[in-house]
Protein backbone atom coordinates (compact mmCIF):
# COMPACT_ATOMS: atom_id res chain seq x y z
CA UNK A 1 0.00 0.00 0.00
CA UNK A 2 3.01 2.27 -0.47
CA UNK A 3 2.30 5.46 -2.39
CA UNK A 4 -0.24 8.28 -2.31
CA UNK A 5 -3.00 9.16 -4.70
CA UNK A 6 -3.26 12.41 -6.55
CA UNK A 7 -6.27 14.08 -8.20
CA UNK A 8 -4.01 15.27 -11.00
CA UNK A 9 -5.45 14.49 -14.44
CA UNK A 10 -3.62 12.23 -16.89
CA UNK A 11 -3.05 12.95 -20.58
CA UNK A 12 -6.15 11.00 -21.63
CA UNK A 13 -8.38 12.90 -19.21
CA UNK A 14 -7.89 16.07 -21.21
CA UNK A 15 -10.00 14.68 -24.07
CA UNK A 16 -13.03 14.09 -21.80
CA UNK A 17 -15.82 16.63 -21.31
CA UNK A 18 -15.21 18.18 -17.83
CA UNK A 19 -18.93 17.86 -17.07
CA UNK A 20 -18.47 14.10 -16.86
CA UNK A 21 -16.15 14.60 -13.88
CA UNK A 22 -18.67 16.71 -11.95
CA UNK A 23 -19.56 15.33 -8.51
CA UNK A 24 -22.97 15.71 -6.97
CA UNK A 25 -23.34 17.77 -3.79
CA UNK A 26 -23.06 14.73 -1.51
CA UNK A 27 -19.85 13.34 -3.01
CA UNK A 28 -18.36 16.83 -3.17
CA UNK A 29 -18.93 17.31 0.57
CA UNK A 30 -17.54 13.85 1.42
CA UNK A 31 -14.53 14.53 -0.83
CA UNK A 32 -13.87 17.71 1.11
CA UNK A 33 -13.94 15.84 4.45
CA UNK A 34 -11.68 13.03 3.25
CA UNK A 35 -9.20 15.46 1.69
CA UNK A 36 -7.88 16.31 5.15
CA UNK A 37 -4.62 14.31 5.28
CA UNK A 38 -4.56 14.26 9.09
CA UNK A 39 -7.74 12.14 9.10
CA UNK A 40 -6.12 9.23 7.24
CA UNK A 41 -2.56 9.60 8.53
CA UNK A 42 -2.87 6.80 11.16
CA UNK A 43 -3.81 4.36 8.39
CA UNK A 44 -0.90 5.50 6.21
CA UNK A 45 1.55 4.83 9.07
CA UNK A 46 0.70 1.13 8.85
CA UNK A 47 2.69 0.80 5.65
CA UNK A 48 6.38 1.43 5.14
CA UNK A 49 6.88 4.30 2.67
CA UNK A 50 10.10 2.83 1.24
CA UNK A 51 9.69 -0.96 1.29
CA UNK A 52 7.50 -3.04 -0.96
CA UNK A 53 5.99 -2.35 -4.33
CA UNK A 54 3.49 0.51 -4.79
CA UNK A 55 -0.01 -0.58 -3.91
CA UNK A 56 -3.44 0.89 -3.29
CA UNK A 57 -3.23 4.33 -1.62
CA UNK A 58 -5.13 4.65 1.65
CA UNK A 59 -7.48 7.41 0.50
CA UNK A 60 -8.45 5.44 -2.63
CA UNK A 61 -9.27 2.46 -0.42
CA UNK A 62 -11.32 4.57 2.03
CA UNK A 63 -13.26 6.29 -0.75
CA UNK A 64 -14.12 3.01 -2.45
CA UNK A 65 -15.31 1.53 0.85
CA UNK A 66 -17.50 4.61 1.40
CA UNK A 67 -19.12 4.07 -2.01
CA UNK A 68 -19.67 0.40 -1.23
CA UNK A 69 -21.52 1.00 2.04
CA UNK A 70 -23.26 4.18 0.91
CA UNK A 71 -24.87 2.52 -2.10
CA UNK A 72 -25.15 -1.07 -0.83
CA UNK A 73 -22.76 -2.64 -3.33
CA UNK A 74 -20.80 -5.86 -3.25
CA UNK A 75 -17.00 -5.64 -3.50
CA UNK A 76 -17.15 -6.76 -7.14
CA UNK A 77 -19.87 -4.21 -7.90
CA UNK A 78 -18.01 -1.25 -6.42
CA UNK A 79 -14.92 -2.25 -8.42
CA UNK A 80 -16.96 -2.33 -11.62
CA UNK A 81 -18.82 0.93 -10.92
CA UNK A 82 -15.62 2.85 -10.14
CA UNK A 83 -14.06 1.47 -13.32
CA UNK A 84 -17.01 2.52 -15.49
CA UNK A 85 -18.18 5.81 -13.90
CA UNK A 86 -15.88 8.71 -14.64
CA UNK A 87 -17.27 10.81 -11.78
CA UNK A 88 -16.64 7.98 -9.28
CA UNK A 89 -13.10 7.62 -10.64
CA UNK A 90 -12.56 11.31 -9.99
CA UNK A 91 -14.05 10.97 -6.48
CA UNK A 92 -11.61 8.11 -5.74
CA UNK A 93 -8.66 10.17 -7.08
CA UNK A 94 -8.15 7.80 -10.01
CA UNK A 95 -7.45 9.03 -13.51
CA UNK A 96 -8.44 7.19 -16.67
CA UNK A 97 -4.92 5.77 -16.82
CA UNK A 98 -4.96 4.37 -13.25
CA UNK A 99 -5.88 0.79 -12.45
CA UNK A 100 -8.90 0.32 -10.17
CA UNK A 101 -8.20 -1.84 -7.06
CA UNK A 102 -9.99 -5.15 -7.43
CA UNK A 103 -12.41 -6.73 -4.97
CA UNK A 104 -9.89 -9.10 -3.41
CA UNK A 105 -7.55 -6.19 -2.67
CA UNK A 106 -10.27 -4.37 -0.76
CA UNK A 107 -11.12 -7.51 1.22
CA UNK A 108 -7.47 -8.16 2.12
CA UNK A 109 -7.00 -4.55 3.22
CA UNK A 110 -10.05 -4.89 5.48
CA UNK A 111 -8.49 -7.94 7.08
CA UNK A 112 -5.16 -6.18 7.53
CA UNK A 113 -6.56 -2.99 9.05
CA UNK A 114 -8.80 -4.80 11.56
CA UNK A 115 -11.55 -3.49 13.80
CA UNK A 116 -9.39 -1.27 16.05
CA UNK A 117 -8.10 0.94 13.23
CA UNK A 118 -11.56 1.34 11.70
CA UNK A 119 -12.92 2.32 15.13
CA UNK A 120 -10.04 4.80 15.54
CA UNK A 121 -10.86 6.28 12.12
CA UNK A 122 -14.43 6.90 13.28
CA UNK A 123 -13.15 8.61 16.43
CA UNK A 124 -10.82 10.83 14.40
CA UNK A 125 -13.69 11.88 12.16
CA UNK A 126 -15.83 12.83 15.19
CA UNK A 127 -12.98 14.80 16.79
CA UNK A 128 -12.25 16.49 13.46
CA UNK A 129 -15.85 17.70 13.25
CA UNK A 130 -15.70 18.93 16.85
CA UNK A 131 -12.45 20.80 16.18
CA UNK A 132 -13.99 22.36 13.06
CA UNK A 133 -16.94 23.43 15.28
CA UNK A 134 -19.42 21.62 13.07
CA UNK A 135 -20.84 19.71 16.04
CA UNK A 136 -21.06 20.31 19.79
CA UNK A 137 -22.11 17.06 21.53
CA UNK A 138 -24.03 18.35 24.54
CA UNK A 139 -27.29 16.42 24.13
CA UNK A 140 -27.12 12.68 23.44
CA UNK A 141 -29.44 9.71 22.98
CA UNK A 142 -28.50 6.07 23.51
CA UNK A 143 -30.14 2.94 22.13
CA UNK A 144 -29.34 -0.66 21.23
CA UNK A 145 -30.09 -2.74 18.16
CA UNK A 146 -29.55 -6.23 16.81
CA UNK A 147 -26.87 -7.09 14.24
CA UNK A 148 -28.22 -10.15 12.46
CA UNK A 149 -25.62 -12.48 11.03
CA UNK A 150 -26.14 -13.97 7.57
CA UNK A 151 -27.04 -17.57 8.48
CA UNK A 152 -29.96 -19.85 7.82
CA UNK A 153 -32.55 -20.29 10.57
CA UNK A 154 -30.93 -22.76 13.00
CA UNK A 155 -32.46 -26.14 13.78
CA UNK A 156 -30.89 -29.15 15.47
CA UNK A 157 -31.01 -31.21 12.28
CA UNK A 158 -29.66 -28.29 10.31
CA UNK A 159 -26.70 -27.96 12.68
CA UNK A 160 -25.91 -31.67 12.36
CA UNK A 161 -26.01 -31.35 8.57
CA UNK A 162 -23.62 -28.36 8.76
CA UNK A 163 -21.20 -30.38 10.89
CA UNK A 164 -21.18 -33.35 8.52
CA UNK A 165 -20.93 -31.27 5.36
CA UNK A 166 -18.24 -28.89 6.67
CA UNK A 167 -16.00 -31.63 8.07
CA UNK A 168 -16.31 -33.77 4.95
CA UNK A 169 -15.38 -30.86 2.66
CA UNK A 170 -12.50 -29.74 4.90
CA UNK A 171 -11.04 -33.23 5.00
CA UNK A 172 -11.24 -33.43 1.21
CA UNK A 173 -9.44 -30.07 0.81
CA UNK A 174 -6.71 -31.29 3.18
CA UNK A 175 -6.16 -34.36 0.98
CA UNK A 176 -7.87 -36.80 3.36
CA UNK A 177 -10.86 -38.95 2.45
CA UNK A 178 -13.54 -39.84 4.99
CA UNK A 179 -16.92 -41.54 4.62
CA UNK A 180 -19.51 -39.00 3.51
CA UNK A 181 -22.86 -38.90 5.33
CA UNK A 182 -23.92 -35.67 3.65
CA UNK A 183 -26.67 -37.27 1.55
CA UNK A 184 -28.12 -39.02 4.61
CA UNK A 185 -28.31 -35.81 6.67
CA UNK A 186 -29.71 -33.89 3.70
CA UNK A 187 -32.40 -36.55 3.28
CA UNK A 188 -33.21 -36.26 6.99
CA UNK A 189 -33.71 -32.50 6.57
CA UNK A 190 -36.16 -33.12 3.73
CA UNK A 191 -38.04 -35.67 5.86
CA UNK A 192 -38.27 -33.17 8.73
CA UNK A 193 -39.78 -30.59 6.38
CA UNK A 194 -42.38 -33.10 5.21
CA UNK A 195 -43.27 -34.03 8.81
CA UNK A 196 -43.69 -30.40 9.80
CA UNK A 197 -45.94 -29.74 6.82
CA UNK A 198 -48.13 -32.76 7.57
CA UNK A 199 -48.76 -31.55 11.15
CA UNK A 200 -49.13 -35.12 12.37
CA UNK A 201 -49.65 -35.87 16.06
CA UNK A 202 -46.48 -37.96 16.34
CA UNK A 203 -44.38 -35.46 14.39
CA UNK A 204 -42.19 -34.56 17.37
CA UNK A 205 -41.40 -38.21 18.03
CA UNK A 206 -40.43 -38.77 14.39
CA UNK A 207 -38.14 -35.73 14.42
CA UNK A 208 -36.60 -36.92 17.72
CA UNK A 209 -35.83 -40.35 16.23
CA UNK A 210 -34.40 -38.81 13.08
CA UNK A 211 -32.20 -36.44 15.09
CA UNK A 212 -30.89 -39.31 17.22
CA UNK A 213 -30.05 -41.32 14.09
CA UNK A 214 -28.22 -38.53 12.24
CA UNK A 215 -26.33 -37.49 15.40
CA UNK A 216 -24.72 -40.96 15.35
CA UNK A 217 -23.68 -40.35 11.74
CA UNK A 218 -22.20 -36.98 12.74
CA UNK A 219 -20.23 -38.60 15.58
CA UNK A 220 -18.81 -41.10 13.10
CA UNK A 221 -17.80 -38.21 10.85
CA UNK A 222 -16.06 -36.45 13.77
CA UNK A 223 -14.13 -39.62 14.65
CA UNK A 224 -12.92 -40.08 11.09
CA UNK A 225 -12.12 -36.36 10.85
CA UNK A 226 -10.03 -36.54 14.05
CA UNK A 227 -7.98 -39.35 12.50
CA UNK A 228 -7.52 -37.23 9.37
CA UNK A 229 -6.32 -34.30 11.49
CA UNK A 230 -3.71 -36.54 13.11
CA UNK A 231 -2.50 -37.62 9.67
CA UNK A 232 -2.20 -34.02 8.48
CA UNK A 233 -0.43 -33.08 11.72
CA UNK A 234 2.27 -35.68 11.08
CA UNK A 235 2.88 -33.99 7.72
CA UNK A 236 3.79 -30.78 9.62
CA UNK A 237 1.14 -28.60 7.95
CA UNK A 238 0.65 -26.33 10.96
CA UNK A 239 -1.68 -23.64 9.47
CA UNK A 240 -3.97 -26.33 8.06
CA UNK A 241 -3.88 -28.31 11.31
CA UNK A 242 -4.92 -25.27 13.33
CA UNK A 243 -7.97 -24.66 11.15
CA UNK A 244 -8.96 -28.33 11.13
CA UNK A 245 -8.53 -28.60 14.90
CA UNK A 246 -10.79 -25.60 15.47
CA UNK A 247 -13.46 -27.16 13.24
CA UNK A 248 -13.17 -30.49 15.07
CA UNK A 249 -13.52 -28.88 18.51
CA UNK A 250 -16.49 -26.82 17.36
CA UNK A 251 -18.18 -29.92 15.93
CA UNK A 252 -17.74 -31.72 19.26
CA UNK A 253 -19.35 -28.79 21.10
CA UNK A 254 -22.31 -28.85 18.72
CA UNK A 255 -22.78 -32.61 19.16
CA UNK A 256 -22.66 -32.20 22.96
CA UNK A 257 -25.35 -29.58 22.55
CA UNK A 258 -27.42 -32.01 20.44
CA UNK A 259 -27.07 -34.68 23.15
CA UNK A 260 -28.46 -32.22 25.69
CA UNK A 261 -31.40 -31.55 23.38
CA UNK A 262 -32.04 -35.28 22.99
CA UNK A 263 -31.98 -35.59 26.79
CA UNK A 264 -34.85 -33.12 26.96
CA UNK A 265 -33.00 -29.94 27.91
CA UNK A 266 -34.47 -26.93 26.11
CA UNK A 267 -32.49 -24.07 27.67
CA UNK A 268 -28.79 -24.27 26.80
CA UNK A 269 -26.52 -21.34 27.80
CA UNK A 270 -24.19 -20.03 25.09
CA UNK A 271 -26.01 -22.10 22.51
CA UNK A 272 -24.25 -22.37 19.14
CA UNK A 273 -26.57 -21.55 16.25
CA UNK A 274 -24.19 -21.90 13.30
CA UNK A 275 -21.13 -23.94 12.36
CA UNK A 276 -19.98 -21.03 10.18
CA UNK A 277 -20.40 -18.28 12.80
CA UNK A 278 -20.04 -19.94 16.21
CA UNK A 279 -19.99 -16.61 18.08
CA UNK A 280 -23.51 -15.65 16.93
CA UNK A 281 -26.16 -16.05 19.61
CA UNK A 282 -29.98 -16.27 19.69
CA UNK A 283 -31.53 -12.91 20.65
CA UNK A 284 -35.09 -12.26 21.80
CA UNK A 285 -36.16 -8.61 21.90
CA UNK A 286 -39.94 -8.91 22.08
CA UNK A 287 -40.67 -8.18 18.41
CA UNK A 288 -43.95 -9.62 17.13
CA UNK A 289 -42.82 -9.91 13.51
CA UNK A 290 -39.44 -11.43 14.39
CA UNK A 291 -39.38 -12.92 17.91
CA UNK A 292 -36.01 -14.65 17.40
CA UNK A 293 -32.94 -13.07 15.84
CA UNK A 294 -29.43 -14.49 15.58
CA UNK A 295 -26.23 -12.52 15.81
CA UNK A 296 -24.99 -9.78 18.13
CA UNK A 297 -26.25 -6.55 19.67
CA UNK A 298 -24.82 -3.04 19.48
CA UNK A 299 -25.03 0.07 21.68
CA UNK A 300 -25.18 3.40 19.84
CA UNK A 301 -24.66 6.97 21.05
CA UNK A 302 -25.88 9.86 18.90
CA UNK A 303 -25.92 13.62 19.42
CA UNK A 304 -28.36 16.30 18.30
CA UNK A 305 -26.59 16.78 14.96
CA UNK A 306 -27.30 13.17 13.97
CA UNK A 307 -23.65 12.07 14.19
CA UNK A 308 -23.04 8.61 15.65
CA UNK A 309 -20.46 9.40 18.31
CA UNK A 310 -19.74 5.92 19.61
CA UNK A 311 -20.72 2.28 19.14
CA UNK A 312 -20.04 -0.92 21.06
CA UNK A 313 -20.67 -4.42 19.65
CA UNK A 314 -21.76 -6.92 22.31
CA UNK A 315 -21.69 -10.70 22.51
CA UNK A 316 -25.22 -12.04 22.83
CA UNK A 317 -28.00 -9.90 24.31
CA UNK A 318 -26.98 -8.36 27.67
CA UNK A 319 -29.52 -6.31 29.59
CA UNK A 320 -29.57 -2.65 28.52
CA UNK A 321 -29.77 -1.57 32.16
CA UNK A 322 -26.20 -2.75 32.71
CA UNK A 323 -24.84 -0.91 29.65
CA UNK A 324 -26.01 2.66 30.22
CA UNK A 325 -23.31 3.76 32.68
CA UNK A 326 -20.41 2.16 30.71
CA UNK A 327 -21.68 3.87 27.57
CA UNK A 328 -21.76 7.27 29.30
CA UNK A 329 -18.31 6.71 30.81
CA UNK A 330 -17.00 6.01 27.30
CA UNK A 331 -18.51 9.34 26.21
CA UNK A 332 -16.76 11.16 29.07
CA UNK A 333 -13.41 9.54 28.24
CA UNK A 334 -13.76 10.40 24.55
CA UNK A 335 -14.86 14.02 24.93
CA UNK A 336 -13.46 15.01 28.31
CA UNK A 337 -16.75 15.67 30.06
CA UNK A 338 -20.37 14.58 30.46
CA UNK A 339 -23.22 15.69 28.21
CA UNK A 340 -25.71 18.26 29.46
CA UNK A 341 -28.77 16.14 28.60
CA UNK A 342 -29.28 12.43 27.95
CA UNK A 343 -32.29 10.43 26.81
CA UNK A 344 -32.93 6.68 26.42
CA UNK A 345 -35.90 4.33 26.30
CA UNK A 346 -37.47 2.46 29.24
CA UNK A 347 -35.15 -0.50 28.86
CA UNK A 348 -32.32 1.48 30.50
CA UNK A 349 -34.29 2.59 33.55
CA UNK A 350 -33.22 1.83 37.10
CA UNK A 351 -33.16 4.27 40.04
CA UNK A 352 -29.44 3.53 40.39
CA UNK A 353 -28.79 4.52 36.77
CA UNK A 354 -30.65 7.82 37.21
CA UNK A 355 -28.69 8.63 40.36
CA UNK A 356 -25.34 7.67 38.80
CA UNK A 357 -25.96 9.85 35.73
CA UNK A 358 -26.60 12.79 38.03
CA UNK A 359 -23.38 12.09 39.94
CA UNK A 360 -21.44 11.96 36.66
CA UNK A 361 -22.63 15.47 35.81
CA UNK A 362 -25.62 15.01 33.47
CA UNK A 363 -28.05 17.81 34.32
CA UNK A 364 -31.18 16.42 32.71
CA UNK A 365 -31.92 12.71 32.33
CA UNK A 366 -35.00 11.60 30.41
CA UNK A 367 -35.68 7.89 30.97
CA UNK A 368 -39.29 6.84 31.42
CA UNK A 369 -39.97 4.57 34.38
CA UNK A 370 -41.33 1.05 33.92
CA UNK A 371 -44.44 0.35 35.97
CA UNK A 372 -46.75 2.45 38.13
CA UNK A 373 -45.71 6.05 38.82
CA UNK A 374 -45.90 7.91 42.09
CA UNK A 375 -47.48 11.42 42.00
CA UNK A 376 -43.98 12.95 42.09
CA UNK A 377 -42.74 10.72 39.24
CA UNK A 378 -45.89 11.48 37.26
CA UNK A 379 -45.26 15.25 37.52
CA UNK A 380 -41.59 14.69 36.68
CA UNK A 381 -42.33 12.79 33.48
CA UNK A 382 -44.96 15.34 32.40
CA UNK A 383 -42.47 18.19 32.56
CA UNK A 384 -41.92 19.98 29.28
CA UNK A 385 -38.17 19.32 29.15
CA UNK A 386 -38.70 15.60 29.88
CA UNK A 387 -41.20 15.16 27.04
CA UNK A 388 -38.97 17.22 24.73
CA UNK A 389 -36.05 14.87 25.40
CA UNK A 390 -38.26 11.82 24.87
CA UNK A 391 -39.25 13.17 21.45
CA UNK A 392 -35.57 13.77 20.78
CA UNK A 393 -34.83 10.16 21.79
CA UNK A 394 -37.11 8.82 19.06
CA UNK A 395 -34.76 10.22 16.43
CA UNK A 396 -32.19 7.49 17.02
CA UNK A 397 -34.73 4.95 15.76
CA UNK A 398 -34.62 6.69 12.39
CA UNK A 399 -30.80 6.51 12.38
CA UNK A 400 -30.91 2.77 13.14
CA UNK A 401 -33.45 2.28 10.35
CA UNK A 402 -31.21 4.20 7.92
CA UNK A 403 -28.19 2.10 8.92
CA UNK A 404 -30.08 -1.12 8.23
CA UNK A 405 -31.88 -0.06 5.06
CA UNK A 406 -29.28 2.11 3.35
CA UNK A 407 -25.89 1.28 4.87
CA UNK A 408 -25.88 -2.52 4.82
CA UNK A 409 -26.34 -3.21 8.56
CA UNK A 410 -29.59 -5.04 7.87
CA UNK A 411 -27.76 -7.78 5.96
CA UNK A 412 -24.24 -8.31 7.26
CA UNK A 413 -22.55 -10.56 4.70
CA UNK A 414 -19.57 -11.57 6.82
CA UNK A 415 -19.16 -14.08 9.62
CA UNK A 416 -17.23 -13.88 12.85
CA UNK A 417 -16.93 -11.11 15.44
CA UNK A 418 -13.83 -9.47 13.93
CA UNK A 419 -15.22 -9.32 10.39
CA UNK A 420 -18.56 -8.07 11.75
CA UNK A 421 -16.82 -5.28 13.70
CA UNK A 422 -14.98 -4.14 10.56
CA UNK A 423 -18.23 -4.21 8.56
CA UNK A 424 -20.10 -2.21 11.23
CA UNK A 425 -17.24 0.30 11.51
CA UNK A 426 -17.33 1.04 7.78
CA UNK A 427 -21.14 1.33 7.82
CA UNK A 428 -21.07 3.87 10.66
CA UNK A 429 -18.20 5.84 9.08
CA UNK A 430 -20.14 5.99 5.80
CA UNK A 431 -23.27 7.08 7.65
CA UNK A 432 -21.40 9.89 9.43
CA UNK A 433 -19.79 11.09 6.20
CA UNK A 434 -23.17 11.04 4.46
CA UNK A 435 -24.80 12.84 7.41
CA UNK A 436 -22.47 15.80 6.98
CA UNK A 437 -22.60 15.92 3.20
Amino acid sequence: MRGRSTPQMSFGDGFIDPALYALNDELRAVDSLLSDRTLLRPLEKMFDPTMGRPGTPVDVYVRMLFLKFRYGLAYEEVEQEVRERISWRFFCHLSLMDAVPDATTLIKLNQRLGEDRIRALNKRLVKHLITAKKIKPRKIRIDSTTLETHISYPTDLGLVHQVVKTLTESAKKAGQKIASHVRSTKRALAQMGAVLKSKSKDGKQQIHKTLKRVSLLAKDTVEQFSAAVSTVHRANKSPVVKRLTEQRDLAKRILEQIDQRLAGRDSIPERIVSMHDPEARPIRRGKLAKPNEFGRTMQLTQDQSGLLLDYVIQHGNPNDKTKLIPQLERFISLFGGPPTEAATDKGYYTPENIATLGELGVRRVSIAKIGRLTPHEHRHQRARWFKRLQRFRCGIEAAISMLKRCFMLGDIRVRGSTATSVWVGWAILSFNLWNFS
